[in-house]
């Protein structure tokens, strides 16, 4: 498997089709808009009322991600239409609860130190113990090296949920999903991942520079134009070269298949 080649196909992927990257921008300007409306909104119930509605929004978010998954591993070169929208919510819940599955020992890390920090206040309310705060540094710590271990693991669940039809317990079936990484190569996972968090961070950060321009206008247009354009074309990129990865063995990157189902 060349990382290389799959790297450059995942990155040209979304430039294929501009109108695809705007309206899944569109998606997640919206998933977002309760976070922005906090900039020029004071009711607290407005507020609310928005995110729940960008929260269901962005379902749709995770299910066109998912949808490209699923697409590219039927071998289709091209950025899949928006359309079916009841099937890709049901597949975006599928994801977003796959994500929290895997995430839960993470939260119950957190909890359990925040938990920590809560009694200490109430037993002393004017100081918090220096233990207590240690703690809860260590709990923070070892929560984030837990994601950062286990979100490569989560991608290929998720992509073997997507190799499996969207059969939800296809992301559990650890032992499947061991040996898809095993034949993918643990090296080759840690190697995309690496070059996927690298490709991340530089296309953010630029993106961020050329967005953060028009925080002279306004602060709400910068993060509105990051929501709607470098945050899908990442989103798509992240998507297609999961299903790269995930098919390393069966495909070749870069051709030009027009299918629409694998064969198992």
């Amino acid at each position: 498997m060349d990382i290389g080649d799959l790297v450059s196909d995942a990155l040209k992927y979304p430039l294929s089709d501009w109108t695809k990257i705007l309206m899944l921008g569109i998606i997640l300007v919206i998933a977002g808009i309760g976070n922005i409306s906090r900039s020029f909104m004071a009711d607290s119930t407005l507020i609310s009322v928005l995110g729940i509605i960008g929260f269901i929004v962005g379902l749709l978010g995770y299910g066109y991600f998912f949808k490209i998954i699923k697409s590219s591993l039927a071998g289709i070169s091209e950025l899949p239409s928006f359309d079916e929208f009841v099937t890709m919510f049901i597949d975006g819940i599928k994801v977003a609860v796959v994500g929290f599955v895997y995430s839960i020992p993470a939260v119950i890390l957190i909890l359990i130190f925040a938990a920590s920090i809560i009694i200490s206040l109430i037993s002393n309310p004017s100081s918090i113990p220096i233990g207590a705060l240690i703690g809860a540094g260590i709990g923070i710590i070892l929560a984030m090296l837990y994601m950062l271990i286990i979100t490569p693991i989560i991608a290929v669940a998720v992509a073997n949920m997507a190799y499996n039809d969207s059969e939800f317990s296809a992301a559990f079936r650890f032992s499947e999903i061991f040996d898809k990484i095993g034949t993918i190569g643990w090296g080759n996972l840690i190697l995309w991942y690496m070059v996927t968090i690298i490709v991340y961070i530089v296309i953010a950060a630029v993106g961020g520079i050329i967005t953060g321009l028009f925080s002279l206008i306004s602060p709400v247009l910068t993060v509105v134009l990051m929501a709607l354009i470098v945050t899908p074309y990442l989103q798509m990129y992240v998507a297609r070269s999961v299903a790269l990865l995930y098919s390393s063995q069966d495909v070749i990157y870069g051709s030009q298949q027009t299918g629409t189902a694998h064969s198992k």
